[in-house]
């Protein structure tokens, strides 16, 4: 049956209601039902919405100028209010996996990426390690980590995140989470069972172990080390 003729039997058998604005036509045989949206929705203003997020995020990238105080080779790109706005950075920079010996830091705005400033001085890193091997998975599980942050998907443990980092390097590279207080095991846990569940899981064969732990770690521990062993709070 031809569109034309559905709808011309719809016509003989349906009882058309009008609710706020929206033409609804209720077949009785239950085969189509045809939603008019109001005049005032558009195309275009579909397309022009905006999804705010709950939290501003900036993005902060430090170039690989060895030569430069570590200071100097931080720079502040945007901060970004809105999932549009987010695609619309993402989409314009280059992939984790095509700066080598950078790093990629994403934290709540007027949180600076250092261990110094008052909001991570207390705290620590839920950190993952992607050997050369894997090097291939960078790029997707460091988007992942993006989207769950900005995404709400750590509830309300999201406000014990302070951001997120990529660092960069040839003989493997680290995700990790910043958490603004290393003392608070279980919100941290909850955190690092979270991330695992949607970057590491992910990519795991079903009924397989992970490929990569996720170790937390506390920044005045990372910063005191004296070999390159750091000391793990806990490991998941």
């Amino acid at each position: 049956m031809s569109l034309s003729k559905l709808d011309m039997n719809n016509r003989e058998e349906n009882h058309v209601e009008e609710s706020n604005g929206v033409d609804v036509s209720d077949n009785i045989h239950g085969e189509v039902t045809i939603i008019t949206p109001p005049p005032s929705v558009t195309a275009t203003s579909l397309l022009t919405k905006h999804h705010p997020l709950k939290h501003r995020w900036t993005l902060w990238f430090l170039n690989d100028k060895k030569n430069l105080e570590w200071t100097e080779r931080l720079k502040q790109v945007c901060t970004f209010t809105s999932a549009e706005e987010f695609w619309s950075i993402y989409d314009n920079i280059r992939p984790p996996s095509c700066q080598v010996g950078c790093d990629y830091n994403l934290f709540k705005e007027g949180i600076e990426p250092m261990w110094e400033v008052p909001l991570n001085r207390e705290g620590g890193r839920l950190v993952i390690v992607l050997e050369r091997k894997n090097s291939d998975l960078l790029d997707v599980m460091w988007l992942d980590l993006l989207l769950a942050l900005i995404g709400e998907q750590f509830g309300k443990d999201t406000e014990s995140i302070c951001g997120a980092v990529c660092n960069i390097r040839n003989k493997g590279s680290k995700i990790s989470l910043w958490t603004t207080n290393s003392s608070d095991d279980d919100t941290n846990k909850r955190i690092g069972e979270v991330m695992k569940a949607q970057i590491v899981m992910p990519r795991c064969t079903p009924g397989s172990k992970p490929f990569v732990q996720i170790r937390y770690e506390d920044h005045k521990a990372v910063q005191q080390k004296t070999s390159s062993i750091v000391p793990v709070k806990f490991v998941l």
